[in-house]
């Protein structure tokens, strides 16, 4: 006789999760400078304000049929700040700054139009509004524009030999993440067909988030766009950058 089992996983409590990802950060961040420590609390009230404001003001819809966040986003977000070191993250304003890319890139760059993307992210969004709520003292340093987090800017493909430096990193700015993705796409046409690729800011955006993807564990990704918009070309070269 064939037995059927149903069973039914309930989402924990807010107090439950806030629990569990405070514990979970409060052990990486043992290491780091007291300012961080003592933050991790706020951070995880921050982070479940963007959760819950998500869930609540962006349901799913036909057109919106991949809007469904849930605990792994959660996750998502923390996989991030779990994948730094002290002497990358200095201090709490370096820190609640990477807070913030780690938002953007896990809810943010999943919604599909301004409307949705100024209520999350915007000037007057919610994460932006969560860190002048908890961390109005490091607001200048935490809000600046651009915000590029990752682990290439020491990385070197040509040198299959040398020990991997990468460190996960605030990318500080256009000009500099410009520099290394020129010389990466100059290394790549040696090793491959050369590519003609006019690395303008959305460009370097766009490889910056496909790289952080690939090279965080189970990482995938779906573009969206018009055919010649350069999907292939930029994860072509996120892909040579993370040396894959």
């Amino acid at each position: 006789m064939t037995l059927f089992s149903v069973f039914n996983c309930t989402f924990p409590s807010t107090e439950t999760t806030k629990e569990i990802y405070s514990k979970i950060l409060e052990k990486h961040v043992l290491e780091y400078h007291d300012d961080i420590k003592q933050s991790v609390s706020k951070l995880t009230d921050a982070t479940m304000a963007v959760y819950l404001t998500i869930k609540e003001k962006l349901p799913r819809t036909p057109v919106k049929f991949h809007y469904i966040f849930n605990l792994r986003d959660l996750s998502r977000v923390y996989e991030g700040l779990l994948n730094t070191t002290p002497d990358k993250v200095p201090d709490k304003a370096v820190f609640i700054r990477l807070w913030r890319n780690e938002c953007q890139r896990v809810f943010c760059d999943r919604l599909i139009n301004s409307e949705d993307q100024e209520l999350i992210g915007g000037d007057n969004g919610v994460i932006n509004e969560q860190i002048k709520t908890h961390f109005k003292e490091v607001e200048e340093t935490a809000l600046a524009n651009p915000i590029l987090f990752g682990d290439f800017t020491m990385s070197n493909p040509t040198d299959e030999e040398a020990e991997d430096p990468r460190l996960y990193e605030d990318l500080n700015n256009w000009a500099q993440v410009k520099e290394k993705l020129e010389k990466m796409l100059e290394d790549y046409g040696y090793d491959n067909k050369p590519m003609t690729l006019v690395l303008f800011n959305d460009a370097l955006a766009h490889i910056t988030r496909i790289h952080r993807i690939i090279r965080f564990p189970k990482g995938s990704a779906l573009l969206v766009g018009f055919g010649g918009s350069g999907k292939q070309s930029l994860t072509k070269l996120a892909t040579y950058t993370a040396c894959y």
